[in-house]
């Protein structure tokens, strides 16, 4: 399990996430509205990526 945002890897405290998301036995964790919605559109990108470097938002 990855304590980072899926969408923008920003450390996240999975206690304190803005949501978690599990699919495929995989808990997936959002810091806000903008990187739920952005998950939402292409969560397969997201999920293929998890591991690489995303660029993050402020």
């Amino acid at each position: 399990m990855n304590n980072r945002c899926i969408t923008c890897n920003k450390p996240v405290n999975r206690n304190k996430a803005y949501m978690s998301i599990k699919l495929d036995g995989e808990t997936y964790f959002v810091c806000c509205p903008l990187c739920q919605a952005e998950f939402e559109k292409n969560a397969q990108k997201y999920i293929s990526q998890q591991g690489n470097k995303r660029t993050k938002h402020s």
